[in-house]
């Protein structure tokens, strides 16, 4: 029951999370980068990097004895999600279509960095099931 535990509760759930987390980044950054024309449209972001900081950041956890208790300590793993939230408005750029706070070069800089966080984390976890199978199996890849 332990290594069930290692490999499935600890491991998977966090990985899973940081893609949820990145794809939900990908929409918001496209829906941005779609309205950067759209006159009075304020971006959005996703903050996940800061709130599972916040979230290891502390090392106490107090047990819940009964649901009415307020948790103590760090969220569980699998509580931790993106959240989307509003950014800080920008200096407004003129445009044809008037004023737009997105700046664009931004949005696709961070674009790329999303890109490249979620191709990193699908590939970890690619090389993890790969590993489990080569275990399965008696392969060594």
């Amino acid at each position: 029951m332990a290594m069930t535990d290692h490999l499935f509760k600890a491991r998977v759930p966090l990985m899973n999370a940081a893609l949820d987390a990145y794809s939900l980044r990908q929409q918001v950054i496209a829906k941005n980068i779609a309205n950067a024309t759209s006159p009075n449209y304020r971006p959005e972001r996703v903050v996940f990097e800061e709130e599972f900081a916040k979230a290891n950041g502390i090392v106490a956890r107090g047990t819940q004895s009964d649901a009415r208790h307020v948790p103590i300590g760090p969220p569980r793993d699998g509580d931790i999600h993106g959240v989307r939230e509003d950014a800080p408005v920008p200096r407004a750029e003129v445009l044809f279509s008037g004023e737009s706070h997105v700046n664009i070069d931004r949005e696709m800089a961070e674009l790329a960095q999303n890109q490249i966080r979620h191709r990193m984390s699908s590939r970890l976890l690619s090389r993890y099931f790969k590993g489990l199978q080569g275990a399965i199996k008696g392969t060594n890849q």
